[in-house]
């Protein structure tokens, strides 16, 4: 990776910035590497004192190379920190922004807002898939191998491209009790928790396909059984449970379709300590597959309050999850992965820490899903800060007084709008 120092009056629209000579904490900026894409970005950098700076000349321009240097303005390269260099020429931003527009794509920066507003347009695009293929099934009660392949490649691509935003969306989305959200919902899961623990295409695939498939007996059932409290006498339980096997004659009838897919469906409802259904197939004999899907599955299960409990917050049904597999009903080791996976408070999530103040999640640390990267919003009393303050726990010492989250709150319902507050805030 071939770097250079530069000084701030060097640096211009299409470098990419990896190092800076402040602390990240006295920044407005999310993440430790990122494009120059607009002027802004540049003055932010210039008022929170940032004197130096080192890019990657792999991932953005060089000054040496950008068009609106003269002849002789080679000497932006730091050889020499203390020596000022003279400031590089006014750049228009729309020529700039063309300019960008021009770079390959992995040199182009992007910001949270766009993310998480690019994605939400995916998404309902495929849920939109979604549900037309499963009301064709359900009319016709005919599975085109074909319509499902393209339907979880289009999951796989969009999921694995835009993992974050992919889980705000489902944590935060209006509950349907129709099947093509969770059938969505929980693709969309198990396809990041596929991709985690190493899954190849060929094998995330297979899983994708499962999860999308995993639900459709639940088409050869009546709707008022969907719902747990209407489900009251022992036989409307078992005929609602048997709802994987429906599944599976559903997917038998059908070609194109391979026996792993068929499997997974069937045992998706097992659990490990032997409870759940169907009863005649030993838990030990689960792939890894299902136990993967039964963790997904029960998560989204969870959050949307379709087992006739309220639905929970996020970090209430990973604790839940996370008891289930202490309670080896799940596969514990899964369960680790999947919550390092989403983390407790997923990116997006606004959440209030014990000063009062308030703020959006921006970033997980792996090292401890409890502390986030935050970008506060809200003083103490609730009044927007003029300019939003980034917090990274990672880089707090023991010395400082580190906030904790105390609660995650409904951005609707607070009157936040996400995307806006994000607008101007860069990623990566």
């Amino acid at each position: 990776m071939a770097q250079k120092t530069i000084t701030i009056n060097a640096l211009m629209i299409g470098m990419y910035v990896c190092g800076i000579d402040r602390p990240w904490m006295e920044t407005p900026f999310l993440r430790h590497r990122f494009s120059i894409t607009t002027q802004t970005q540049i003055e932010k950098l210039k008022q929170c004192g940032v004197k130096q700076l080192t890019i990657d000349l792999s991932r953005g321009i060089d000054a040496v190379l950008a068009p609106e240097l003269k002849e002789g303005t080679d000497n932006v390269e730091q050889e020499h920190p203390t020596e000022d260099v003279p400031n590089s020429p006014h750049t228009d931003d729309h020529q700039a922004q063309e300019r960008i527009a021009n770079l390959p794509t992995r040199l182009q920066g992007k910001s949270l807002s766009n993310e998480l507003s690019s994605t939400r347009d995916i998404r309902s695009q495929i849920l939109e898939s979604v549900r037309d293929l499963l009301t064709s099934i359900a009319t016709s009660g005919t599975i085109h191998a074909h319509q499902i392949k393209d339907v979880t490649h289009s999951i796989i691509s969009q999921t694995l491209e835009h993992e974050e935003a992919c889980v705000a969306l489902i944590r935060t989305r209006e509950f349907s009790a129709d099947l093509h959200e969770h059938s969505l919902s929980v693709g969309t899961l198990a396809v990041l928790l596929g991709r985690l623990i190493g899954y190849d295409d060929a094998q995330l695939l297979t899983l994708g396909t499962a999860a999308l498939l995993h639900d459709i007996g639940l088409l050869r059932i009546p709707s008022s059984l969907l719902v747990a409290s209407n489900r009251q006498s022992k036989e409307e339980q078992d005929l609602y449970n048997s709802h994987p096997q429906l599944g599976v004659e559903m997917v038998q009838e059908s070609s194109g379709i391979s026996d792993q897919v068929r499997h997974i469906i069937e045992t998706h409802h097992l659990r490990l300590d032997g409870t759940g259904y169907p009863t005649h197939i030993a838990p030990e004999s689960m792939p890894t597959s299902s136990r993967l899907l039964r963790v997904v599955d029960e998560y989204d299960e969870l959050l949307t309050g379709q087992l006739g409990r309220p639905p929970m917050t996020g970090k209430h049904a990973l604790r839940e999850l996370y008891q289930r597999g202490q309670q080896n009903q799940l596969d514990q080791q899964l369960v680790s992965q999947f919550i390092s996976q989403v983390g407790i408070y997923p990116i997006y999530s606004l959440v209030e820490l014990n000063t009062g103040e308030r703020g959006i999640v921006t970033g997980h640390s792996k090292e401890n899903l409890l502390h986030p990267t935050i970008l506060l919003i809200q003083d103490p009393s609730h009044h927007p800060y003029s300019e939003p303050v980034p917090i990274n726990f990672a880089t707090m010492h023991d010395s400082q007084s580190i906030p904790n989250i105390v609660k995650v709150l409904d951005p609707e319902h607070e009157g936040v709008r996400v995307e806006k507050v994000l607008a101007d805030w860069v990623t990566m």
